[in-house]
């Protein structure tokens, strides 16, 4: 019941295939009822009910059946009569979901004879409170209005809070499934840590980072030396740059002009003669 209760959690695609799985469920709870003869042991019967109880608190309330469930308020009155401490603890945290969700009409086949649901409550609670008397602890309380059902838990550095009865069976089902690898579960497995909105804390590594007043953006363009040489010595010395070439011409122009000069010279000497 167990596996069948938390395979259904994790791959459930939606209430419809809940609802199937509580229907098994509740197929095995009521075959006392249908055949007779038929009789569980009282283990077998709370894990069942705890079982059928953890799913109802996984769906909402509009979308529970009308019809499938109507006798299951009066199997858990009728379980609370055989005064065994786990069936009663099963049976009781049931009704107290029940109750939760508000609809006692779809679990019961008697809520006709009631003038209002309040009138239902407070005879399903007669019934309790009777079937508690003579107990070590009266489990009834549960079922009353102003009880307070707030519960924390801290889980790796994070505190979780529960104060509905349906978040109450949720963690306390799963944790007890799980046992010692709960917390690794609870840390690893992103289904759990939706269902309970669970965030663990991040650990800081003890190093303090500042974070700087203003932030500015500098574009640098680095030109090596050897790279500037080089492009100097193609630019002045290498016979084929346009500096050689632009002295070669000028040089040219100056050899030209200085044998020009000369010529004159030597033709005014003449003329002189």
């Amino acid at each position: 019941m167990e596996c069948l209760s938390i395979v259904t959690l994790v791959a459930a695609r939606d209430f419809v295939d809940t609802e199937r799985s509580m229907e098994i469920i509740w197929q095995f709870m009521n075959q006392e009822s249908k055949f007779k003869g038929t009789k569980h042991p009282s283990s077998r019967t709370a894990a069942a009910i705890s079982a059928w109880a953890f799913l109802l608190s996984n769906i909402n309330r509009w979308s529970i059946d009308h019809k499938k469930w109507k006798g299951l308020i009066p199997f858990l009155l009728k379980k609370l009569e055989e005064n065994d401490e786990h069936v009663n603890a099963a049976s009781i945290e049931a009704l107290a979901i029940i109750f939760e969700n508000g609809s006692l009409e779809k679990f019961s086949n008697q809520a006709e004879e009631y003038e209002n649901t309040k009138n239902m409550k407070d005879d399903i609670m007669k019934h309790v409170k009777r079937a508690c008397n003579g107990t070590k602890q009266d489990a009834s309380k549960i079922l009353e209005d102003d009880y307070n059902k707030t519960t924390s838990l801290t889980l790796c550095g994070t505190r979780l809070t529960f104060s509905t009865w349906s978040q109450l069976k949720q963690i306390s089902y799963i944790r007890r499934f799980l046992g010692y690898g709960f917390t690794k579960h609870m840390m690893e497995n992103e289904n759990l840590r939706n269902i309970f909105n669970f965030v663990p804390a991040t650990k800081t590594s003890g190093v303090e980072l500042y974070k700087p007043k203003f932030e500015k953006v500098v574009v640098r363009v680095f030109l090596p030396d050897v790279r500037r040489e080089t492009c100097s010595k193609r630019m002045n010395m290498s016979p084929s740059s346009l500096v050689s070439k632009g002295r070669t011409k000028l040089m040219n122009k100056y050899r030209s002009l200085t044998e020009d000069t000369k010529a004159g010279h030597y033709i005014a000497d003449e003329d002189l003669d």
